[in-house]
């Protein structure tokens, strides 16, 4: 268990940098960029014929194979991502008070926009949901946080993710990017009838595999794809399971998660451009990894959890060496 002046760390979102989270092998990253998929355990993905593009990518550039959600439902999963922390446990509209990503990134100049499919479908940017429920709230971890909310300027940086392609092709992507797909193309499906219900499990994991195919393909085809840029790909907790798709039968977690309230294993796959070499790591890891990751490249501090360096491992092994 970490130590009362670590906890007390992660309550408070210091700001400080450990040595060991200081250490040289950690890269500079030229560009960041994270796509969070919906709902599927891993061994629902690795071995499936219905995710052609997944298997490449899991053979060809980096695999954690020990990698698991912070916990049930998808919500706290995205706090965890962007926060260090879980938030209020549930997929309720909720408004958090507390350090984030977005700080840090802007206290250090990097800049930064959150790419969320369907959301122009929402008359209200605060919307629980839109689109019959393409788009949904809990999805978007950036309008939970009180600091974004309150600033015009920063609201303006959630945007619907028809804007990427543009920005990819007029060299416009910011140092941070977050990419959520709508509820068709995450692999979580939806309640209303249609290829997107969530029984439609395989199609579902073949149009979210074919929506990655592109999406990343469109990122590593442009100008913003040099140097240490790293594409980080994980899947928020694990699958349904049991009657109306509301129970979830993996639990299994670590890195700080309460024990027995894991969000189950989960694919994760880091794409480096300076590292051309397959790798598999593993080391347990969780979404406080990717935080921690992200936030040791670029010297940001740490949030939450990611505070504490014994128990949540930075990816620095899937990254590759520094380039």
């Amino acid at each position: 268990m970490a130590g009362f002046g670590t906890l007390l760390a992660m309550i408070m979102g210091s700001g400080s940098v450990s040595a060991a989270s200081s250490r040289t092998g950690l890269k500079n990253y030229q560009h960041v960029f994270v796509i969070m998929m919906e709902n599927t355990g891993y061994n629902l993905l690795i071995g499936n014929p219905n995710a052609p593009w997944i298997n490449a990518a899991a053979g060809k550039y980096g695999l954690a194979t020990s990698y698991f959600g912070v916990t049930h439902p998808s919500q706290p999963n995205y706090i965890a991502s962007t926060a260090g922390i879980q938030g209020a446990d549930s997929d309720n509209n909720e408004i958090l008070s507390v350090p984030n990503i977005v700080d840090q990134l802007e206290t250090h100049g990097k800049t930064w926009k959150a790419y969320m499919q369907s959301y122009s479908l929402c008359t209200d940017p605060l919307a629980a949901a839109c689109g019959d429920q393409l788009y949904e709230r809990k999805h978007n971890p950036f309008v939970t946080f009180a600091d974004v909310q309150s600033s015009p300027a920063r609201m303006a940086n959630i945007v619907d993710l028809s804007h990427l392609n543009s920005d990819l092709a007029a060299g416009t992507v910011p140092d941070y990017v977050w990419i959520s797909p709508d509820q068709c193309n995450d692999m979580h499906g939806r309640s209303t009838a249609g290829a997107c219900n969530y029984g439609n499990e395989q199609g579902l994991i073949a149009t979210g595999d074919a929506f990655l195919s592109s999406t990343v393909g469109a990122i590593m085809s442009s100008s913003a794809w040099t140097g240490n840029s790293a594409i980080f790909i994980m899947w928020d907790e694990s699958e349904f399971t049991g009657a109306g798709f509301q129970m979830f039968g993996d639990d299994a977690g670590c890195c700080d998660s309460v024990a027995g309230q894991g969000g189950g294993h989960v694919v994760a796959l880091v794409i480096s451009h300076s590292n051309h070499s397959a790798v598999q790591s593993a080391v347990s890891y969780n979404h406080y990894s990717v935080l921690r990751t992200i936030e040791d490249g670029w010297k940001l501090g740490c949030l939450g959890f990611t505070c504490d360096t014994a128990n949540v491992p930075a990816m620095s092994d899937l990254t590759g060496p520094k380039g």
